[in-house]
């Protein structure tokens, strides 16, 4: 082989193990509804101030590479963010991504309507870039708690 040959054929292995690398850093939506149902169960056993610090907590048990769980009042209020903790004690009923989408209340509508998934943009705190998501939310009594994947 020709010794073009053998360092494209590297550079290409190298680049396919980089991005498998790069993918296996980011959490699947599966893995952030999981995230959603730890928290959940945290919060019916150590009661919501516990919980809130614990989900903020950036070396915690519910910070997992890009996947964290954020906590919203029914209007809008930042009760806990795994991702960014200045949001803590801030209103993001009005925020809305680059494409004009409210969305914090469009995860507060659709926890309300019995939880699911709803897509967004919104800063991812690992790459520092604005990034597609897909969030996942519930209730938990009048509190809504979510995660949520960015796209890969």
């Amino acid at each position: 082989m020709n010794k073009f040959l053998k360092t494209s054929i590297f550079t290409l292995c190298a680049l396919g193990l980089n991005a498998a690398s790069f993918a296996a850093e980011r959490g699947t939506i599966d893995e952030a509804i999981a995230l959603v149902q730890k928290a959940k169960a945290y919060i019916k056993t150590n009661g919501n101030e516990k919980a809130y610090a614990a989900f903020s907590n950036p070396k915690g048990e519910f910070i997992d590479r890009d996947l964290y769980i954020f906590v919203f009042d029914k209007k809008g209020n930042t009760l806990a963010h795994g991702g960014n903790q200045r949001l803590i004690g801030k209103n993001l009923y009005e925020l809305k991504d680059v494409t004009g989408l409210y969305s914090t209340q469009v995860l507060l509508e659709t926890a309300q309507k019995g939880g699911g998934k709803s897509n967004f943009k919104f800063l991812n705190p690992k790459t520092k870039a604005i990034e597609s998501k897909t969030g996942y939310s519930e209730m938990v009594g009048d509190i809504m708690v979510g995660s949520g994947a960015y796209a890969k």
